[in-house]
């Protein structure tokens, strides 16, 4: 190639890369600093490791022309699309005590088949089962498999469509801020549990998706609702929170709902698992994002935490073992 051709492509790639640049460098801090007033920019949330990856594409790429404005755009872009992970919560640690374990897991309410989910190993040594998007036929699979003792209200509609089995003592069981009607008709499920002689409390949720703005406010009615909740909760009780948040943990609802409650979640502070994918890009997990959790209180430990395998659901299970104080 000429002289002259490469001036004329670098003419012409040095502006496009910069404009490129300048559009993903705003996108990026711009539905970061305002995903609590827009609902857009809390959806960004939801694809952070995809902009991080298409951050890195374009930091790249931008180092190709020779020239000193791309590069320049380039370490800012590569910045911008690592900042949201700055701000990531702090997991919660390991801690001495009795142990237990729990799992979390959206089983899609059109997934007719509990036999999958059954054959885990995981989930049938499991001592607590919190499932979301329950059916009758998968209730009684479960009931039928004798793998837990006990088990909350089999009235699912009341329940939001959530179920929990354990093999601990279920002593009581109420809806949260049931009154509430400007939550999608979702309400946190709460239960108490007694497991070697110490009460624990479990909350199964699963806020509203956000598909719109109206369904955003929902999501955040819930939370609000869960919140003042927690905040009635004496201050030694150990506490659970366990299901399908919708809601990634780069939204800063995710992480004022920690500061508030001083909870601790247990994902991980640097690449968090996906935990939800699309069916409609070949149910790759990886290319998923990390909206079911478990989150305890400061009391509590956690001794490890893993993803079971796919089941014929969009969700993979989230596995817990947890510590009591």
């Amino acid at each position: 190639m000429s002289f002259l051709r490469r001036r004329h492509l670098a003419d012409f790639t040095v502006p496009l890369i910069t404009i490129v640049q300048l559009f993903y460098i705003a996108a990026q801090f711009g539905s970061h600093l305002l995903a609590r007033d827009l609902w857009a920019a809390d959806m960004a949330n939801f694809i952070r490791p995809h902009l991080l990856a298409a951050g890195i594409a374009l930091f790249a790429i931008s180092l190709v022309p020779r020239s000193r404005l791309t590069r320049v755009g380039a370490v800012i872009s590569l910045f911008a699309a690592i900042f949201p992970f700055v701000f990531l919560p702090t997991p919660a640690t390991g801690g001495g005590g009795s142990q237990f374990t729990i799992i979390s897991a959206n089983v899609l309410s059109d997934n007719r088949d509990p036999r999958p989910f059954l054959s885990i190993p995981e989930v049938a040594s499991s001592d607590i089962v919190v499932l979301q998007e329950m059916r009758p036929v998968w209730q009684d699979a479960l009931v039928k498999s004798g793998l837990w003792r006990f088990e909350s209200s089999r009235d699912l509609r009341a329940n939001t469509d959530m179920k929990v089995f354990s093999r601990f003592p279920i002593i009581s069981e109420q809806v949260v801020s049931q009154a509430s009607r400007d939550t999608g008709g979702r309400h946190p499920l709460r239960l108490e549990l007694l497991i070697e002689d110490r009460q624990v409390i479990l909350y199964a949720v699963h806020a509203q998706t956000p598909r719109r703005p109206s369904m955003w406010r929902e999501r955040a009615a819930y939370f609000r609702d869960l919140t003042q909740a927690l905040l009635q909760e004496d201050g030694d009780a150990a506490v659970v929170i366990a299901g399908d948040w919708n809601m990634p943990p780069w939204s800063p609802f995710f992480q004022d709902f920690l500061a508030e409650t001083g909870y601790r979640t247990t994902e991980s502070a640097w690449w968090p698992s996906p935990t939800r994918f699309s069916t409609r890009f070949g149910n790759i997990p990886a290319l998923g994002t990390p909206i079911d959790r478990i989150v305890i209180s400061p009391n509590m430990g956690l001794a490890s935490l893993g993803l079971g395998p796919r089941f014929q659901s969009n969700h993979l299970p989230v596995i817990a073992r947890l510590t009591l104080p």
